[in-house]
């Protein structure tokens, strides 16, 4: 699911950017957004979950300066909001899907994708396509290529301490009335 988180914490601006704010050259509010938005965006954080986006960021106090030798940056407090995707155990998801391995289908759910073990897919045994492009069900020839737009139910998810997106794992299933593909559930 998708949720806004509105934060504060001490933000460092190097000096050429305050230069450029002293001389009005610069927005001291959209200094720190992108400062914001070229550390955060696109990084795991366990408890906020995937940081799709620095919505708005606004300067809280005056500038603090630290003395500490190899430290030229100047802090400010500031209030930020941040657009995270954060997965729920038993959401429902929709996706498409990205990659066909022997094991099962990658599914991109967004910012991340979560994979579905051959098993997962249907409540049929599950044969690779010749082309390797794909899925087939034995009984019902029902198939699942890259491309298919499928919806699928969270499972597992698998947290790191890593900011690295690629260290959350998320486990899905799609062994449940209407998930799947989307001409499988309409049927």
């Amino acid at each position: 699911m998708y949720v806004e988180y509105e934060i504060e914490e001490w933000v460092g601006i190097p000096p050429e950017k305050i230069n450029a704010i002293y001389e009005k050259k610069e927005d001291i509010d959209s200094v720190v957004l992108q400062i914001l938005r070229d550390r955060l965006e696109s990084t795991f954080d366990y408890e906020l979950g995937v940081i799709v986006a620095v919505i708005e960021a606004r300067v809280e106090s005056e500038g603090y300066i630290i003395p500490m030798p190899n430290d030229p940056f100047t802090y400010f407090l500031a209030r930020y909001k941040v657009l995270a995707f954060e997965p729920v155990q038993q959401e429902v998801v929709e996706g498409i899907v990205r990659d066909v391995k022997e094991q099962g289908i990658y599914v991109d759910i967004g910012p991340v994708d979560g994979f579905v073990h051959r098993s997962q897919i249907l409540d049929e045994e599950m044969e690779m396509l010749p082309d390797r492009s794909g899925f087939r069900s034995v009984e019902s020839n029902k198939k699942i290529k890259v491309g298919d737009v499928v919806r699928a139910r969270i499972t597992q998810i698998s947290k790191s301490v890593s900011t690295n997106v690629r260290a959350l794992k998320i486990g899905m299933t799609m062994r449940q009335p209407f998930l799947g593909k989307e001409e499988w559930v309409k049927k």
